[in-house]
C-alpha cells in the first residue's frame, strides 16, 4: 500500500533561521504517522531546520545538478544534499522548466544522479493552458513523463502540475486531478515501472480546505504543496488531513 506523502516546496522563501522557528514548532505538535511529512527548504536552510527537526519531518532539496562534481558554477551535487541529510529532492519543477529552461532530458539525468546517491527524485510533469484547452494534455504530459522517467532503476515520485490552473482562473478539481494521475499510472505500467508502487502526487494550489476531496481520489498519493507549507498551522492540517491525532 502506497504510504500518502505531504511534500511542502518552500521554492525561495524563509532564511535559516526562520527555518529553525518553523521546525521548532512543529516539534511541538502530533502529526499522523500514517502519512510521511516532507519539506524542501532553500539550500541555505536545508543544515539548520535538519539540525532542529531530526527526524520527524523528512528533508529534501529544491533542485540538484545532473554531475556529480566539477567547475560548475553555483550547482549542488546529489552528494552534498546527502551529506546534509536529504532524502529527497525535486526535479523537473514547473518553474525550473520554464524560467530556466530544463529539458526532460536533463530532468533525467538529475533524477538518475538522484538515486544512484541514494536520494528519491520527485519527478514534475504537466501541461499548460494552451495544451489542455487543445484537448492534447495527455498525449503531452505522457511525452513529459517519458522522456524524464525513462529507464529510471529505483524509487521514484512522480507530481502532477496543472500549470493550466495557476495563476489563470481555471480549476482543477479533484476528479480532473484523478484523470491526469490515472493517466501518470498507465504511462508508467506501460512503461515497465512498477506502477502500483509509485506514488504520485497532485501539485496545484492545494490548500487545508481541499486536500480531504483530492486524498479521496483513487491514484492520488499526496501533494506537492506550495504556498501552504509556509504556515506551520497549514502545513499541519495538510499532514493530518484525516483528522484530529
Amino acid at each position: 500500500m502506497r504510504k500518502p506523502l505531504i511534500a511542502g516546496n518552500w521554492k525561495m522563501n524563509k532564511s535559516a533561521l526562520l527555518a529553525e522557528e518553523f521546525a521548532n514548532e512543529i516539534l511541538e505538535i502530533n502529526l499522523d504517522d500514517q502519512v510521511e511529512a516532507l519539506i524542501c527548504p532553500p539550500f541555505t536552510a536545508i543544515d539548520r531546520f535538519k539540525k532542529t527537526i531530526c527526524d520527524k519531518v523528512k528533508l529534501g532539496a529544491q533542485n540538484l545538478s545532473e554531475r556529480e562534481e566539477g567547475a560548475v558554477t553555483g550547482e549542488i551535487s546529489a552528494e552534498m544534499l546527502v551529506d546534509l541529510g536529504c532524502d529527497y529532492v525535486i526535479v523537473g519543477h514547473s518553474e525550473r522548466r520554464d524560467y530556466f529552461k530544463e529539458s526532460s532530458e536533463i530532468v533525467r539525468l538529475k533524477a538518475e544522479k538522484a538515486i544512484e546517491c541514494g536520494l528519491v527524485p520527485i519527478v514534475c510533469v504537466g501541461e499548460s493552458l494552451e495544451v489542455r484547452e487543445e484537448g492534447r494534455q495527455n498525449e503531452f504530459v505522457n511525452k513529459m513523463l517519458r522522456d524524464s522517467t525513462e529507464n529510471l532503476k529505483g524509487e521514484f515520485v512522480v507530481a502532477y502540475e496543472p500549470i493550466w490552473a495557476i495563476g489563470t482562473g481555471k480549476t482543477c478539481s479533484p476528479e480532473d486531478a484523478e484523470a491526469m494521475c490515472k493517466n501518470i499510472r498507465e504511462t508508467l505500467k506501460e512503461m515497465g515501472h512498477a506502477a502500483d508502487d509509485i506514488r504520485i502526487l497532485y501539485g496545484g494550489s492545494v490548500k487545508p480546505s481541499n486536500i480531504s476531496g483530492l486524498m479521496s481520489m483513487e491514484n492520488i498519493d499526496g501533494s506537492l504543496v506550495g504556498g501552504a507549507s509556509l504556515k506551520v498551522e497549514d502545513f499541519v492540517k495538510l499532514v493530518n488531513y484525516k483528522g484530529e491525532i
